[in-house]
C-alpha cells in the first residue's frame, strides 16, 4: 500500500512538468533549425595533419590572415601590405607546398615579399609547418 502514494506523486510530477519539457525541447530544436538555416555550409571534415595544422593557424596566423584566411585579420588593418589572401584559389594554386613552408619557415622578406611576416622557422618545427601547409591548402579547397 506504500507504493501507491509514490507512484501517484511520481505520475503528478511528471504531468506537472510536461508543459514545461515540450516547451524545452521546442525551444531547442528551433533554435537548431535557425542554427543550420543560418549556416547552410558544411565545415569540412579534417584529416589529422589539418587539424593540427588549423590549430596552429588559429593561433599564429590568423590575427593577421583573419580566420578563414582572407587577409581580414584583426591586425591587417594596421599593416601595408596587407596580407595575402590564403583562400585565393588562384594564387595558392601558383605555390608549391614547398614555397609555402619557405614562406612560413623564412618570413616574408626571405622570400621578396612583405618583412611584415616574421619567420616562424625558430618558434615552429618542421612537422608544425607541414601541418599548417596542410591546413592552407583546405582554406584554398573550401573557397
Amino acid at each position: 500500500m506504500r507504493k501507491r502514494p509514490l507512484v501517484l506523486l511520481a505520475s503528478l510530477a511528471a504531468v506537472a512538468a510536461a508543459p514545461w519539457l515540450l516547451d524545452r525541447i521546442g525551444a531547442r530544436s528551433g533554435a537548431a533549425q535557425a542554427a543550420s538555416a543560418e549556416s547552410p555550409k558544411q565545415e569540412a571534415v579534417l584529416n589529422y595533419e589539418q587539424s593540427n595544422g588549423k590549430k596552429l593557424f588559429e593561433h599564429y596566423c590568423a590575427v593577421c590572415h583573419g580566420a578563414s584566411g582572407e587577409g581580414d585579420g584583426f591586425n591587417a588593418f594596421n599593416l601595408s601590405p596587407k596580407p595575402r589572401n590564403l583562400a585565393d584559389r588562384a594564387a595558392m594554386t601558383s605555390f608549391s607546398d614547398q614555397q609555402l613552408a619557405d614562406a612560413i619557415s623564412r618570413g616574408g622578406w626571405e622570400r621578396g615579399k612583405s618583412n611584415l611576416m616574421p619567420p616562424w622557422g625558430h618558434t615552429l618545427n618542421e612537422r608544425q609547418i607541414r601541418y599548417l601547409v596542410a591546413y592552407l591548402r583546405t582554406l584554398r579547397e573550401s573557397k
